[in-house]
């Protein structure tokens, strides 16, 4: 059996999970779950697709929040990790 496929809600490609970032929404924040064991809603995403994830409010979608979530978090991850 293969690894787990999931798509990015910005692009939409789908890939391996090993591939995406994912991200959890806890009260009105983002946050980054590198280890994949966060309890809470979640959802996929390439690290190069943060930027066209807000462009498209795919994060107020894909989490299922009427209210802009502030996704700092994700931001200084991303930018930590491109270093």
């Amino acid at each position: 059996m293969g690894l787990p496929i999931r798509s990015c809600i910005a692009c939409r490609k789908r890939e391996n999970q090993i591939d995406l970032l994912r991200v959890v929404r806890s009260g009105g924040r983002v946050l980054p779950d590198p280890t994949k064991q966060m309890n809470g809603r979640g959802a996929w995403l390439h690290p190069h697709c943060v930027e066209m994830a807000i462009n498209r409010r795919a994060f107020e979608r894909a989490l299922k929040s009427e209210e802009i979530l502030d996704i700092s978090e994700v931001l200084k991850f991303v930018e930590g990790s491109s270093n």
